[in-house]
């Protein structure tokens, strides 16, 4: 690999070799000229007719060199340095992240075949944003791993309490859901844990078939789920969570003498939320309703 220090060092001597030749040309060119044109002009005429000459022609030349080093320099220098920082600027790690499939950042169809540094430096801003790639997606299976359910693949409780203080806030209207499963525990008892644990993967698979931008489902506990819901009116909440659990209906066996089913309480707000305080609500109305749905259930409670 040729060094780029190497190659502007040659390119200067070159261009000084070219000046010099150039320059001593000239001044026998135009020195013979202007002694020899007029046999009969003195020598102070002589000069200054030699140095007019010479000086414009040596400016001519260092105008041609100044193009020629211009040139010289934007193909080997320049131009290979606008095309890695227009490469770098193109990267974008969030559009990236959120179409994997279809990004194509520069970097990609980058190429400098200079045989110096600049290729090496392409080469290595490449690999930087591999590792960097790499890195990210480390992260973002670390935070998801950190903020999700393992069974369920829900939110977790963690998720629900950065997002009761960052996003939840700042919306117009809030319905917050409790969610609870009515002998989850005998099922665990009577049956098997394997059992229990096949009826939460049931109620979190079919939570994340209603999750959307604006209804967020978590699981907080081993049976207590959640759903939050904004830019619904309540009734329209109240409306859509019932058709939900009509439709998930009794989770165990038919020949089971018991029912295994989802009770739920939910609480409204709008305008300055508390979301605390609604959660506290739905937590207190899905109680109750865990109470009377209980009664009316059959088997051991």
């Amino acid at each position: 690999m040729k060094s780029l220090k190497g190659k502007i060092t040659g390119l200067i001597i070159v261009i000084f070799a070219i000046f010099i030749i150039l320059s001593v040309f000239l001044s026998y060119i135009f020195y013979s000229q202007a002694i020899g044109s007029n046999a009969s002009i003195n020598i102070q005429d002589a000069r200054t007719q030699f140095f007019v000459i010479y000086t414009g022609g040596e400016i001519l030349v260092a105008l041609l060199l100044f193009l020629i080093i211009a040139v010289l320099l934007d193909l080997m220098i320049f131009k290979p340095l606008k095309s890695i920082n227009d490469a770098v600027v193109s990267v974008d790690y969030v559009e990236a992240e959120n179409n994997k499939d279809n990004v194509d950042d520069g970097l990609k169809s980058l190429v400098i075949n200079s045989n110096d540094e600049l290729e090496l430096l392409c080469n290595n801003i490449k690999k930087m944003h591999a590792s960097a790639n790499d890195f990210i997606d480390g992260m973002h299976e670390l935070d998801w791993e950190a903020e999700h359910d393992s069974m369920t693949l829900l939110y977790n409780k963690k998720k629900f309490d950065k997002r009761k203080k960052s996003v939840y806030p700042y919306v117009d209207k809030i319905y917050i859901a409790c969610l609870d499963i009515i002998n989850l525990s005998i099922v665990n008892t009577k049956l098997s844990v394997e059992a229990g644990d096949s009826i939460i993967s049931k109620v979190g698979r079919e939570l994340r078939r209603i999750s959307s931008d604006n209804i967020h489902c978590y699981r907080l506990e081993e049976d207590n789920f959640l759903i939050v819901m904004f830019d619904f009116k309540e009734d329209e909440a109240v409306k859509l969570i019932n058709q939900w659990n009509d439709r998930v209906g009794r989770l165990n066996r038919a020949t089971d003498n018991f029912d295994c089913r989802i009770v739920w309480g939910g609480s409204y707000g709008e305008n300055d939320i508390n979301v605390d305080e609604i959660f506290k609500r739905a937590d207190a109305e899905m109680y109750c309703q865990k109470m009377i749905i209980k009664k009316e259930l059959t088997g051991i409670m």
